[in-house]
């Protein structure tokens, strides 16, 4: 079993998942655009700002149980993101010119990131949605798979950018209320499960952005910003049920470091981000194969289930600490064509591992710490 130095890290403390949770019509809140816009402040952290939005809110929910006038939310959001981009970016952009037209352009591509975000997350409550009437999803998951790729390349390029000025189209105020009623809804759909992970990753990632000033800019300075080892126990995510290691994952490895400039962060953050994800690829080499090849039937597919998991939790902590790497090198002026290459590898198995789980929503997932 993989044992590191215990350090509590804020409030994120075993990530022990209980059972999936209904959402209710209070846990996702329709906002107007301006209220959940991201584009506001510096590029290089748009998954984790739309995440906040679309993802967060039902970390640890039963996809399939989500009623049909939260879906039309998330819908009627990622539409008003689309307006967005072509009724307002795209004539602002061509108007402008210099620094302003960089700026907008960066802010365009975190809404893109903001909308994709929002089919992705529409098309998989679809999908679970599906599953458990037993439709065929195949045409679903085409277009999952789609819109993914699509949200992969606007990831990249916005993770290129970081540090670079973004601004947005509505006056600038959408971020910090976007990331505090995001927040809010995320806090309300885990208060329903007092033991899950979901509501621990909350507490987390609320205590994270208070820590950081101003962090829903995009860029604050993070040089004073800490990030403690813990337990593999204290972190890992697979326990309980499949479909939502994405959220979990960045719960542990990107929710806290949202809007920091990570340019300006201390080498320690990466250096002990690197040894947790050292610990969860140990565990799936030193715990999970040995513990899936000894056991058969339900137990051996929660096993496998939890192994997924724990790869996107091992990937999550990988690209992290990159994307600390690149911000640091385009800081220093040195080439990053290496470091942008890797990313772009190790995304491309985390989306794959994505993928996976939430193609398995929930089904048991098993743990072995």
């Amino acid at each position: 079993m993989v044992r590191l130095a215990s350090v509590v890290f804020l409030a994120l403390g075993g990530l022990a998942i209980a059972a999936p949770i209904r959402i209710n019509r209070r846990a996702f809140q329709l906002l107007d655009y301006a209220d959940f816009q991201i584009s506001d402040g510096t590029a290089g952290d748009a998954q984790a700002k739309a995440n906040a939005v679309f993802v967060d809110p039902f970390a640890g929910v039963d996809l399939a149980t989500v009623d049909s006038d939260t879906l039309d939310a998330v819908q009627t959001m990622r539409e008003a993101a689309e307006s967005a981009e072509t009724e307002q970016f795209n004539p602002a952009i061509d108007a402008a010119s210099g620094a302003e037209a960089d700026a907008l352009q960066n802010g365009k591509i975190q809404n893109k990131v903001l909308k994709l975000t929002g089919e992705v997350q529409a098309l998989n409550i679809q999908i679970a949605q599906a599953k458990a009437s037993g439709d065929d999803t195949s045409d679903l998951e085409d277009k999952v798979a789609e819109e993914q790729t699509k949200l992969t390349k606007n990831i990249q390029l916005d993770v290129a950018a970081a540090g670079q000025a973004s601004k947005g189209v509505t006056g600038g105020s959408g971020t910090n209320n976007a990331a505090a009623k995001a927040s809010s809804s995320s806090a309300k759909a885990s208060s329903t499960a007092k033991a899950s992970a979901s509501a621990k990753a909350s507490a987390t990632s609320s205590a994270a952005s208070s820590t950081a000033t101003a962090a829903a800019t995009g860029g604050s300075d993070g040089s004073s910003f800490s990030f403690a080892v813990q337990d593999y126990a204290d972190f890992q995510i697979s326990d309980g049920t499949a479909g939502d290691a994405e959220a979990k994952a960045n719960a542990v490895f990107v929710d806290p470091l949202a809007g920091l400039d990570l340019a300006t962060l201390d080498d320690s953050v990466a250096t002990n981000m690197e040894t947790m994800r050292k610990a969860a690829e140990s565990a799936e080499t030193d715990d999970f194969n040995p513990a899936i090849d000894a056991a058969s039937g339900a137990d051996a597919d929660a096993l496998q289930n939890g192994k997924i998991q724990n790869k996107v939790l091992k990937l999550t902590g990988e690209v992290q600490v990159l994307k600390i790497k690149l911000a640091k090198a385009q800081a220093a002026g040195d080439d990053t064509s290496d470091i942008e290459d890797k990313i772009t590898e190790e995304q491309t198995k985390l989306t794959t591992n994505i993928t996976t789980d939430k193609a398995h929503a929930g089904e048991a997932s098993k743990g072995v710490a």
